[in-house]
């Protein structure tokens, strides 16, 4: 069921000094992976319409220790980052200007005990989290393991449920965070507010000539994309398993996998595994992996793409599915999490069940033979990220949630 968002107030928000930490932050606005395009998307647009934005973020070696980058000032602060970025937000509040303080995930975990020292709300932005009715879990792929450390999972609960206590409001991405936040870490209900991810819709938009170094060995093939890292909870054997129903079916398909392995898995087993598997299903010349890509270059793979796929145990909300909305693609996920916030199945995408190889590829022939839904879904998905997940959308729903905190 597609789930939409009240309207948001119209009252503009008087201007105000908005202070971002967050763990990295794109120089000169080039997002390369995870949350930065949210973070600079979102304050980019935030400083256009007249608020003065400063981001508090780790320092890597190279980049720049001040920036002002598209009306938004970053100050990104050398280890032990907590210490640093609590004196660098001492001297950014600003006691004669209305000034919030925006968290995302757990950065800013020190908030928890020094928030009643800053003269300014706290608003915490939620994209996940640790304890959910996806944990626990046990994931296994060949020789590799990848099951959750109760006390791993202990010690981030509770830095998550401190900070997030410690908020005036909260931003949660999607409906299942939203759950999450209430059934299991007793955060009042009153105080959450639901803020979807956002894409940007004139980067990701349909391209009819797409171009990129793979295009010729894709030419006169039906291409099923898949964006992400390759890490167990993506699903990526289950999909590489449904290839083999798939090509049987349509013999001219082609799985793409864009993304490569996370550092936090050992690569080298992992590629020999997701090889030998594509061996063991006949897919030689049918799967195509790939490492990661710059998000500037991601739209033409996905224009070049016939459908998108993304088979995951659990998403909180993932910007793949909107990018490839955005560039009027159907979309074939998992019926778990936030996927239900984006798609609306039979709409815009199908949605099916979990670590089902049959039924995933039952999904993704219908919309291969049928050219005419398949471009109903992609015009549908493009139609819906229009309305609710541009990043002029995101940020008049983050609008209204400082609208409520500068009143408290």
């Amino acid at each position: 069921m597609e789930q939409r968002l009240a309207e948001v107030p119209r009252s503009r928000l008087r201007t105000a000094k908005v202070i971002r930490i967050v763990a990295e932050y794109p120089v000169g606005g080039k997002s390369s992976f995870g949350l930065q395009p949210l973070y600079f998307n979102l304050s980019r647009v935030q400083a256009s319409i007249g608020h003065d934005v400063h981001v508090i973020a780790k320092r890597s070696p190279g980049q720049p220790s001040l920036e002002n980058y598209a009306g938004v000032t970053v100050h990104r602060v050398d280890f032990p980052f907590n210490l640093q970025a609590i004196a660098s937000l001492r001297k950014l509040v600003d006691l004669g200007a209305p000034t919030i303080i925006h968290t995302h995930s757990t950065s800013g975990y020190f908030l928890t005990a020094a928030k009643r020292t800053f003269a300014a709300p706290l608003v915490s932005h939620v994209h996940g989290t640790t304890y959910s009715a996806a944990t626990p879990a046990v994931l296994s792929f060949g020789t590799i393991r990848n099951e959750y450390s109760k006390w791993g999972v202990t010690t981030s609960f509770l830095r998550e449920k401190a900070l997030w206590s410690a908020a005036d409001r909260i931003a949660a991405v999607s409906t299942s965070v939203q759950s999450d936040l209430i059934s299991r870490y007793g955060i009042d209900k009153a105080k959450i507010r639901l803020v979807f991810n956002g894409v940007d819709a004139t980067l990701f938009r349909p391209d009819p000539a797409p171009d990129f170094p793979e295009k010729k060995e894709l030419e006169g093939k039906k291409v099923v994309l898949y964006v992400g890292h390759f890490g167990l909870r993506k699903g990526i054997p289950i999909l590489i398993r449904s290839m083999k129903m798939v090509s049987k079916e349509v013999p001219n398909a082609v799985l793409v996998c864009i993304g490569g392995v996370p550092s936090w898995l050992p690569k080298g087993d992992y590629w020999s595994h997701l090889n030998a598997l594509i061996k063991e299903n006949d897919l030689d010349g049918k799967v195509l992996l790939l490492d990661g890509k710059a998000n500037e270059e991601l739209p033409a793979y996905y224009s070049a793409s016939d459908v998108f796929v993304l088979p995951s145990y659990y998403e909180a909300f993932p910007k793949v599915l909107i990018e490839a909305m955005a560039c009027e693609k159907p979309v074939v996920t998992c019926n778990l999490g936030g996927t239900r916030d984006s798609v609306e199945d039979g709409v815009n995408g199908t949605l099916v069940d979990y670590a089902n190889p049959n039924q995933l590829a039952d999904a993704i022939i219908a919309i291969l033979e049928d050219e005419g839904m398949a471009s109903r879904m992609g015009k549908a998905g493009r139609e819906r990220v229009l309305r609710d997940f541009t990043w002029q959308a995101v940020s008049e729903r983050v609008e209204s949630v400082y609208g409520e905190v500068l009143t408290i």
